[in-house]
């Protein structure tokens, strides 16, 4: 993806998370919360305040964890999914903190005030240690990004907090470099439980899309309603600073709250928000004041959202390739207009599917059920990509390189990771790009290379940064085969471009290297990172015209790409639910013992890539859609990608198969194909 500050000129400044996510509501009231936690020590300059987050199904593991903590000295609390509900609360005991605990679960990666908890933190700068209470789930998307650049990551034991995870967690508390805050935080334990609580005047007013703000961003405000009206936009805009106000979020589907000063210090505002994020309706925030951005319950509340930078006409409207500011936030906002089905909802089907498929398989077997595989990750420690030994195209005679220029009338941007609900498509790519934003245009000319050699590419510049960008970036990594990083100082500068690297290091991601510019210093884990992956400098679009042995340096690059991508095993990412995860093992437990009790394998090996697959399968190989060319115009080259050699990776994503295949000439062209392809 592109990194920096804003990610684009022309675009909104991103900020992580804005997926809407049913979480089960808690049983635990606040009451009982701020009971919980009253024997904390009196803050001390000299002790660490420690903040302990999970999930409330994990609310006994953590204040197990707080007593031990307490009884070392430590200051500590503990915050739940939805209690304190006080958006003032939850901010104000993320800022009094030193170090931000976060106990990770399945139920933690699908609760939005979860997400927005460690969001928050990661954003200030908060010290992140991070606890992962199940040995079988490495955490994905957003979180799993967050959680890659912990200064601290350990496996909670089968028994809990045991004396060693202790002694851990201890010394990595004490070794942090604790920031002096210059906020005013109030200490915790004098905070009243409803001290802060705002009695909103709800309006009546039907409306799918609600715009508020109030008399300072009236203006922009205004812009917006005029441009969603003019778009058949079914809107409404409330001025929250009138008298009598009242404020109709119970009656639409998204709100847009338009952001300044003064909207931050009115307490309906901050009623406003919090009655959406308890609905969970989408948020999708304008920022309309420059050089300003929010503080406390605000910050809070948007830093699980994508937020947009509109405070004029200009700014609203000034062109950026096909798109502008209003264009972005028109096209969010109507994606989040749609009706979004829960994930339980759409894990129904396959539920549904395995139980049935299970049905079968217990018919087959004598015993049930059956052995169990254990499935235990190494989730402490990152993955590792595969190396491969690149073989030295050649051409006879020299072929040059003709880039085409392509206009997006001409060409389709990279496809979205994410469909029309904000979900992640899990759509498999060949590679990533990962750059910073000043080599943006040396990149979109590459990526026009790259599709017009049928390389299936993922990245940013076009807008397929839909929804979340936090949550798109993560699942592009986890989609992508290789990561094709332009290689800066900017990039080594950038804290995002660092966070996607880092991320792509520990889902054990390949990469290819382009330099775009000498004398880059890199950190020894970035080195270890790269180290025995292909590396070229690139550091002008012309220096891919150079010939390598007859052959220009963007073919020997998009060599790289495939080559390295087809050594690489295929992960799936366990993104379920903790029901669809066991049924999952429970169906390929039921597999594996049909297998061994039929005395037949249960896996194939494909005829054309060489890896194992089940008779079942969709997709996961390619082949070669056109012909083979074997003379010397073209010389060893397959048509539809340019490819030299006839075992050549495919290009045209397929099925697996076992079929003998025979490369065959067509005697009346000369041309060469697999046959069956």
């Amino acid at each position: 993806m592109g990194c920096g500050a804003s990610f684009s000129p022309a675009a909104h400044e991103r900020i992580n998370s804005n997926a809407v996510i049913a979480i089960t509501s808690s049983a635990i009231t606040q009451q009982e919360l701020i009971k919980s936690n009253q024997s904390t020590p009196a803050m001390s300059s000299a002790t660490i305040n420690v903040l302990i987050t999970c999930h409330q199904n994990e609310k006994n593991v953590a204040d197990r964890l707080r007593s031990q903590l307490i009884d070392l000295k430590f200051n500590c609390y503990v915050l739940v999914d939805a209690m304190p509900q006080s958006t003032v609360a939850r901010a104000n005991l993320i800022q009094w903190c030193d170090v931000f605990i976060s106990i990770i679960s399945r139920s933690y990666q699908r609760a939005l005030f979860c997400m927005e908890t460690i969001n928050y933190a990661k954003y200030h700068g908060i010290p992140i240690v991070v606890i992962l209470a199940e040995s079988n789930f490495q955490p994905y998307g957003a979180l799993g990004v967050i959680s890659a650049g912990a200064v601290h990551t350990m496996l909670l034991d089968d028994d809990g907090i045991s004396e060693n995870v202790l002694a851990q967690l201890s010394d990595a508390l004490v070794n942090q470099k604790i920031k002096k805050n210059s906020k005013n935080v109030t200490d915790p334990a004098k905070m009243e439980a409803n001290n802060d609580k705002v009695n909103l005047i709800h309006g009546e007013t039907q409306c799918t899309i609600l715009i508020c703000t109030v008399d300072d961003g009236a203006a922009v405000a205004q812009l917006v309603y005029e441009d969603f009206v003019s778009n058949n936009l079914n809107v409404e805009f409330e001025n929250l600073s009138q008298p009598n106000a009242a404020c109709s979020v119970r009656q639409c589907n998204v709100l847009v709250p338009i952001l300044t000063a003064r909207f931050e210090q009115t307490p309906m505002c901050r009623g406003a928000l919090e009655e959406a994020r308890r609905l969970q309706k989408p948020i999708v925030p304008v920022i309309a004041t420059k050089d300003w951005r929010p503080e406390d319950w605000l910050d809070l509340t948007i830093a699980g959202c994508e937020v947009f930078r509109i405070f004029d006409n200009e700014s609203a409207y000034e062109a950026f390739l096909d798109s502008s500011r209003m264009s972005g936030l028109r096209a969010d906002v109507t994606m989040r207009c749609r009706p979004v089905p829960s994930r339980a909802e759409r894990e129904k089907a396959e539920i549904k599917s395995l139980k049935e498929k299970i049905q079968e398989c217990k018919g087959k077997l004598k015993t049930w059920p059956p052995a169990h595989k254990l499935r235990t990750l190494s989730i402490l420690t990152d993955r590792q990509a595969v190396r491969v030994t690149l073989s030295e195209l050649n051409a006879q005679p020299d072929v040059t390189h003709m880039h085409e220029t392509i206009s997006r009338s001409d060409i389709k941007a990279p496809a979205p990771m994410v469909d029309e609900y904000g979900f992640s498509k899990r759509r498999e790519v060949d590679c990533m790009i990962s750059y910073e934003w000043d080599n943006h245009k040396l990149v979109r000319q590459i990526y026009e290379d790259m599709t017009m050699r049928e390389i299936r590419v993922w990245f940013d510049i076009w807008g397929s940064m839909q929804g979340n960008a936090s949550e798109t970036m993560a699942t592009g990594v986890e989609c992508a085969k290789v990561l094709l990083v332009f290689l800066s100082k900017a990039y080594t500068e950038s804290p995002y471009c660092l966070m996607e690297f880092r991320y792509a290091v520990k889902r054990g991601k390949a990469f290819v290297v382009l330099r775009t510019e000498p004398n880059i210093q890199l950190d020894q884990w970035m080195l270890d990172a790269i180290q025995g992956f292909p590396e070229y400098e690139i550091y002008s679009y012309n220096a891919l015209e150079t010939l390598i042995n007859g052959v220009s340096t963007i073919d020997v690059i998009m060599q790289a790409v495939r080559y390295v991508g087809h050594a690489q095993p295929r992960y799936l990412v366990d993104d379920c639910s903790a029901e669809l995860f066991w049924l999952r093992c429970l169906f390929d437990d039921a597999l594996n013992a049909i297998s061994v009790e039929s005395g037949q394998s249960r896996f194939k090996t494909c005829t054309r890539c060489g890896q194992q697959f089940e008779e079942h399968t969709e997709g996961g190989c390619k082949n070669h859609p056109a012909h083979f060319m074997d003379g010397t115009i073209l010389e060893s080259r397959w048509v539809c990608c340019q490819q030299q050699g006839k075992r050549a990776p495919g290009c045209n994503p397929c099925n697996h198969t076992d079929v003998v295949r025979v490369f065959t000439q067509n005697p009346s062209v000369g041309t060469w194909a697999w046959v069956p392809t």
